[in-house]
């Protein structure tokens, strides 16, 4: 402790210590451009040889948010835009100084490639509030999604647009035509519009419209404005993906089955409103999905795993409230024996109506038989129907309040029940500095007896940040009653939570030092008896280093109510509480170059919830990335945990190695592998996961595929060899 408080001091000289530059005021008022409309024809090729191009001024003049926050770029950039009926065209010429050094990197649609690329942000209602980001890569790798002022980027979505680029003697272009028909838009209304580009050799970021550090993103509410695009309709922006797909299951357990499965199913996507969309899967299929990353963390809680189905991620952001009272990954989860529950059909319509932003969604899955590997025997998880309905307004300048009811109904059966929640919620944004967001909800359900106030939860969430400083606290209330494991995903019930932080992250630019961030926080858990289950502190001391590396160093103590265990690694109906104190140390190298390395060593004293003892753990975790070549993209984790009882006697060594390999022939044509080893004193685990796919667009793709999953010994939940083969085709109307 007497170090970190060193550290500390050593902190606070350096952020005393005067700026050698002074940044832009962050009030800078908004640029306007006024768009031309132009009947022309243009090849995307990224060559920008087009006559319409030298009919058009060019615009530039970028500032820095990074590295020299308010400085001209260093390179120069021009942009051309104009538009005819039926898109929006714009053309880039990055200048660069020494060509050679352009960085290009190959990766899947909406890959993060750490390459120079150019990026645009459109708020087609202009209401300040939302928007889209498109980005293009030097090599034409593509990335787009949906921005919101309050809850940021939300990569999920997918849209329909064309890009190209072109290397050049003095740098490179780009040329980008979005349709009309793939956004959605209010006519007769000034755009949100900005504009971005990365020079990675410089770790430089620039915009058009000045953004702060402090910002850090494209926030709608400070971008710049585009005028003049009149006349232009959405059109129907109707979408028919239909797909078939083959599934050959060989080298199951006995008692599992191996089968050969054909299948075929349609997703249709039809712009109802100017900015409402509704979706149907019928019989959807998830192939193509990767598969989940082994999590060996020790929590006597279920483990987090994100959704990855597109179906479930595109409009995911109309279903999002302070609690995780909707979790999609419910819907067609995994059975004791590791397949999927089958989704006969999924239909959501989700958008923004005036002030309005409104999310449906209904989901039916098929009544299935498993093997429960606990007993052997076959059983029955009933089909259920998930039902959530979402509604949120604006009001004021960025604040909302809305509301939302989750029903899943089921037929009678072992897995599962019925379960309802609904909820009010209210949060409110203050300018760039203040967020208050707030939930309450109240569950029903055939199980828990309690009733009342118990069936009840409520979060309170309050956040102050500046470029300086960055204070939040949090209250959280789950009663005994209040269940919703078959559709959101609140693992702790019978909880009072309170937490509160205080970060300070002064910008320091000297002795090799960007940036430092110290925090501190304080959390307690109760159970509604008023009995304490968790409490802790943390103090955590990090900073970014002007070769943009990071290094952290974190120590944390807690509290930890369990059952007590027994001398043979049983537990008792008591409790009692442990102490866990825990240092953590970090080191992360600079993510722009051709490789980097992460480092992270974990001392700590630990209950094991698992294996039924208390002792001290010793945890090393390595990950290495590689860009061997424009295409290649490799990463490599290693995980060593070794667990040791109180007294010191070695108990078990806990390994888990992922090995991922991404290979990107061409924009289009893509393969990624994953592989997963671990292994502890009960056996070892291994899975693949790899797909070869050639992407027609962002939505249709062909592809073949291989996964295998094996335990030792042998489980209900082992896969054995599974091959598979899918072709979608997207019909725009």
């Amino acid at each position: 402790m007497q170090r970190l408080r060193q550290l500390a001091a050593l902190a606070v000289l350096l952020a005393s210590a005067p700026l050698a530059a002074q940044a832009q005021n962050a009030s800078t008022p908004p640029r306007e451009l006024k768009i031309q409309f132009i009947d022309a024809e243009v090849r995307i090729d990224g060559r920008l040889d087009e006559d319409v191009w030298h009919r058009i001024t060019p615009f530039g003049d970028f500032l820095q948010m990074e590295p020299d926050e308010g400085q001209p770029a260093s390179q120069k950039t021009e942009v051309f835009i104009f538009y005819d009926r039926d898109r929006l065209y714009l053309g880039f010429k990055c200048y660069e100084t020494d060509p050679s050094r352009i960085t290009g990197r190959m990766g899947a649609h909406d890959a993060l490639t750490r390459s120079d690329s150019v990026d645009i942000f459109l708020d087609p209602f202009g209401d300040r509030r939302t928007g889209y980001w498109f980005s293009v890569n030097a090599v034409n790798i593509k990335f787009d999604a949906l921005v919101s002022e309050s809850a940021g980027m939300d990569s999920r979505w997918d849209g329909i647009w064309q890009s190209a680029t072109h290397k050049e003697d003095w740098g490179w272009g780009v040329e980008i035509a979005i349709p009309f028909k793939s956004i959605r838009f209010r006519e007769g209304v000034p755009w949100g519009f900005n504009l971005r580009r990365d020079i990675v050799r410089r770790n430089e970021v620039v915009h058009w419209q000045f953004v702060t550090r402090f910002d850090g993103r494209f926030r709608p509410s400070k971008s710049g404005t585009l005028t003049g695009i009149d006349n232009v309709e959405p059109g129907r922006n109707l979408e028919v993906v239909p797909y078939v797909s083959t599934r050959f299951r060989r080298g199951a357990p006995p008692g599992a089955e191996n089968s050969n499965h054909y299948e075929g199913g349609v997703d249709i996507r039809w712009g109802l409103l100017p900015n409402a969309t509704a979706n149907i899967a019928i019989n959807p299929d998830f192939a193509d999905t990767e598969a989940d990353e082994e999590n060996i963390a020790v929590s006597r809680f279920e483990l987090f795993f994100p959704e990855k189905r597109a179906f479930f991620n595109e409009g995911s952001n109309f279903f999002s409230t302070p609690l995780s009272l909707f979790f999609t990954r419910r819907v067609g989860q995994r059975l004791p024996d590791g397949l999927a529950q089958r989704i006969l059909l999924g239909a959501k319509l989700t958008g923004k109506v005036g002030p309005w932003s409104l999310g449906m969604l209904e989901a039916r899955t098929q009544e299935t038989e498993f093997l429960d590997p606990s007993t052997g025997t076959t059983q029955i998880a009933p089909g259920a129907n998930f039902f959530v309905l979402r509604g949120q307004r604006d009001i004021w300048s960025n604040s909302t309040i809305g509301f939302i009811t989750v029903n899943r109904d089921q037929q009678d059966g072992a897995i599962g029940a019925a379960q309802r929640v609904h909820a009010l919620d209210l949060n409110i944004v203050r300018g760039p500095h203040i967020k208050w967001s707030n939930q309450v909800a109240y569950s029903q359900n055939d199980i828990t007896p309690e009733g009342g106030i118990h069936r009840t939860a409520f979060r309170s969430g309050f956040e102050f940040e500046t470029s300086d400083w960055e204070i939040g606290a949090e209250y959280k209330y789950l009663g005994r009653g209040f269940d919703v494991s078959e559709i959101g995903f609140e693992p702790e019930t019978d909880r009072h939570n309170a937490v509160a932080n205080v970060e300070w992250k002064p910008f320091i630019n000297r002795y090799g030092i960007r940036q430092i961030f110290f925090e501190v926080n304080q959390d307690i858990k109760l159970d509604t008896r008023g009995l304490t289950h968790d409490s802790g502190s943390d103090a955590d001391l990090s900073a970014r280093f002007q070769n943009f590396w990071f290094a952290r160093i974190r120590y944390s103590y807690d509290l930890v109510r369990f059952n007590e265990f027994t001398p043979g690694f049983g537990r008792l109906d008591r409790t009692r509480t442990y102490l866990t104190p825990r240092l953590r140390l970090f080191l992360n190298t600079n993510e722009q170059r051709a490789w980097y390395v992460s480092y992270m060593f974990h001392w700590h004293k630990l209950a094991q919830f698992r294996e039924n003892f208390y002792g001290r753990g010793q945890e090393h975790t390595l990950q290495l990335t590689l860009r061997p070549g424009p295409g290649t993209h490799v990463q490599f984790n290693g995980t060593w945990i070794r667990e040791l009882l109180e007294d010191g006697t070695p108990f078990q060594i806990r390994r888990l190695f992922i090995g991922r390999v991404n290979h990107q022939f061409t924009p289009q044509f893509r393969a990624r592998v994953l592989g997963q080893i671990s292994n502890d004193r009960r056996g070892q685990n291994f899975s693949m996961n790899s797909v070869v796919a050639y992407d027609f667009t962002a939505r249709s793709a062909a592809l073949v595929g291989y996964n295998y999953q094996r335990r030792s010994p042998l489980t209900g939940r082992d896969l054995g060899h599974e091959f598979f083969a899918k072709l979608s085709y997207l019909f725009q109307f």
